[in-house]
């Protein structure tokens, strides 16, 4: 059977080629998170608002891949032809979904030759708490051209600890059509969650002493997030005729005779990419007087906020391909991007010249008739944005590829704040712009090849909409933010042998009128620069029955953008084949970072609030496990033992983030079945 996969790059302009799950090693360590980074903060459940400690690991900083568990030690990527490099994630309240959230740059297309299937199914057996993590994928050809298929995830976790059961049923369905002139990608990707929100451990140095499940928390609230986004990227390429001249040689290495068949050679390609996608966060209090959160602007007994964006882009480009340049052997891309986002907020008034505090009057908010209402979601904003923007790229090159892209906001209108009968711009794109470029090169030396890449951008980027207005029942603010300026560098080098694989990464920066949440829980802008220098380094140790593979960054921020300074992962395990029918790998593996004041989580925001007062930090997680396959059923199959380090260590110092445990020591298994002729 072959199979063939590819993923749209986060431009969607090219087609990434990646590989399809069916690796036999690592299997049990893999999940939402531990893929995109070594190291997080979250609330130690399966299903958590969570932030990598690792900066670069963060949605939309840097170019050069993630340190976690799925990251290949080389990965080749580009920027490709059309259009922006942007965060997964166009609301900064989705931001600690991200890793849990399927996207159209998380799709993955498929070509077979006969149908493919897979299911997999993971568990946790604590007591009462158990874990569930249940995934199922299926694609076939209708024909040699055409492919569907669908990807589908399930998580339910109740938590070790009071109040923190979660949830999350998502995934994608999706078809392409790849013919000689004419293509065609199109997904439609969804996530439904929801999870309780504890507020932490009252008292984390109880644990010692106390169950999980007996540890009083600091609050009793839910949050959901409901996201579901539309992608159709169909392009029409005017193509020519070449003939190729093949010379087949004998067995004796000499010319035997010639053959001359005849390719399809694009030469322009129009491209059309429309995008459509709908997020919905939503904070739910019983009772919202619970001495959690200092204020309250609507409602003193309960709590129910939503904010929501809709987000609606066209994108038409122009490409003059670099198949058919032979002189300057490289593409030319024009184009143009259009977008339209609705924004939905309370519509209640709210006077920023009153002090705000507690108790707050009801005569300092005046009400619209709707809000007779429960919900705060009753106001829209609806704006438009234009860019236009270029790339030169060269993706074929033998030894050298590079890529250049930019574009600017020349179009748009502004969101307006009436304060003290002067009207004021608060929100434009205009003028927002970037610059992202890389040069990726290999050579060979010695039976190996040396692999270099170096990238860099220029963003003046507009701040989340919400960053600026925002209504609710615990925060009301209107800020005036200028856009933030950030100025990036870094580069990597590789050098893959058969029995050591190292990688070197470096990254710098410079980020002006950065903006971060305070210990009150309120958006802040730094006048001035802040810089963030990393260096991550990756070596993979491999012999016959032994491996070892390293990571380790370093990492240096300012105390407004807190970082551990040191995160480290290690995985020891034997492998090899048993009987010539089961592959076997037993290992152990090590996740830890140092000690620092570890930002804190706001529930009713979503955010990770700096704070000066607990350090979070040199507390080793380990993990045991066994991961098997059996060649012959196409079956793979696991035990872990997570975190097995808490029955030995100081159960006070299991914090991921402040007042927020990691779960102890627990006990998993899976299972997971690839069907194909």
């Amino acid at each position: 059977m072959i199979v063939q996969s590819w993923k749209m790059s986060n431009d969607y302009g090219i087609a990434d080629t990646t590989g399809i799950d069916t690796s036999q090693v690592n299997y049990p360590l893999r999940n939402a998170l531990n893929d995109h980074s070594i190291s997080w903060a979250y609330n130690g459940n399966l299903i958590s608002p969570s932030q990598s400690k690792v900066y670069f690991d963060r949605s939309g900083n840097g170019m050069l891949g993630n340190t976690g568990t799925g990251s290949d030690v080389w990965q080749r990527g580009g920027l490709g032809p059309i259009g922006r490099a942007r965060k997964k994630m166009d609301m900064v309240f989705a931001s600690a979904y991200e890793p849990y959230i399927f996207t159209a740059q998380d799709v993955q297309f498929y070509r077979t030759s006969a149908p493919y299937s897979a299911i997999g199914y993971k568990k946790g057996f604590a007591t009462a708490h158990q874990e569930n993590d249940l995934n199922f994928i299926f694609t076939g050809n209708l024909n040699q051209k055409t492919n569907i298929g669908t990807n589908l995830v399930y998580l339910n976790s109740p938590g070790r600890y009071s109040s923190q059961q979660g949830k999350d049923f998502g995934g994608y369905v999706f078809g392409s059509y790849d013919g000689n002139n004419y293509g065609l990608h199109a997904s439609v990707c969804f996530n439904n969650m929801s999870m309780f929100e504890n507020g932490g451990l009252q008292d984390p140095s109880q644990m010692d002493r106390l169950k999980p499940e007996d540890l009083p928390t600091k609050l009793q609230a839910m949050s959901g997030f409901k996201h579901i986004s539309g992608f159709l990227d169909h392009h029409y390429s005017i193509t020519t005729d070449r003939e190729v001249k093949l010379t087949i040689k004998g067995k004796d290495g000499e010319e035997d005779r010639d053959s001359v068949y005849t390719e399809h050679v694009p030469v322009i390609t129009i491209n059309h990419v429309f995008e459509t996608n709908n997020s919905t966060r939503r904070y739910v209090e019983k009772n919202a007087n619970q001495d959690f959160f200092p204020e309250w602007h609507l409602n003193r007994s309960q709590t129910n906020d939503t904010a929501s964006v809709l987000n609606i882009r066209n994108t038409i480009a122009v490409t003059f391909n670099e198949e058919f340049n032979r002189l300057l052997k490289f593409g030319v891309t024009a184009y143009v991007t259009n977008e339209c986002q609705r924004f939905v907020f309370p519509t209640h008034s709210y006077d920023p010249t009153l002090p705000v505090g507690i108790g707050i009057d009801d005569h300092r908010l005046q009400y619209h008739s709707q809000l007779a209402h429960t919900d705060t979601v009753f106001g829209q904003q609806w704006l438009n944005y234009t860019w236009v923007g270029g790339a030169i790229y060269k993706n074929n090159g033998k030894y050298l590829r590079f890529g250049v892209n930019g574009d600017i906001c020349l179009l748009g209108n502004s969101d307006s704040l009436n304060t003290n009968n002067k009207h004021e711009k608060v929100y434009s794109k205009l003028w927002e712009f970037q610059v992202n470029g890389h040069v990726d090169a290999d050579f060979r030396l010695g039976k190996n090849k040396l692999y270099v890449r170096a990238t860099a951008y220029v963003k003046n980027e507009t701040p989340d909409y919400y960053l600026y207005r925002f209504r609710s029942n615990h925060y009301i603010w209107n800020n005036e933010f200028k856009k933030t300026y950030r100025v990036y560098a870094g580069g990597e080098i590789s050098f893959p042998t058969e029995w050591v694989k190292p990688r070197v990464r470096v990254g710098f920066e410079n980020l002006t009128n950065y903006i971060y949440f305070d210990k009150n829980g309120l958006p802040v802008q730094k006048e001035g620069s802040i810089q963030v220098l990393s260096g991550d380094a990756r070596i993979d140790l491999t012999t016959p029955w032994l491996n070892m593979e390293n990571s380790v960054v370093v990492q240096f921020s300012d105390s407004i953008l807190p970082l551990p300074t040191v995160a480290l992962y290690s995985n020891l395990y034997y492998h090899g084949w048993w009987f010539k029918a089961m592959y076997a790998q037993i290992g152990v593996d090590c996740r830890f970072h140092t000690a620092y004041r570890a930002p804190l989580y706001n529930p009713a925001t979503a955010q990770f609030c700096v704070q000066d007062e607990v350090m979070i930090g040199n507390y080793p997680v380990l993990n045991l496990y066994g991961n098997f396959y059996v060649k012959l059923l196409h079956l793979r199959f696991f035990f872990q033992w997570q975190n097995f380090g808490s029955l030995f260590l100081p159960n006070s110092e299991n914090l991921s983030m402040p007042d927020y445990a990691m779960n102890p020591s627990n006990f998993r298994a899976g299972l997971a079945f690839h069907f194909w002729k």
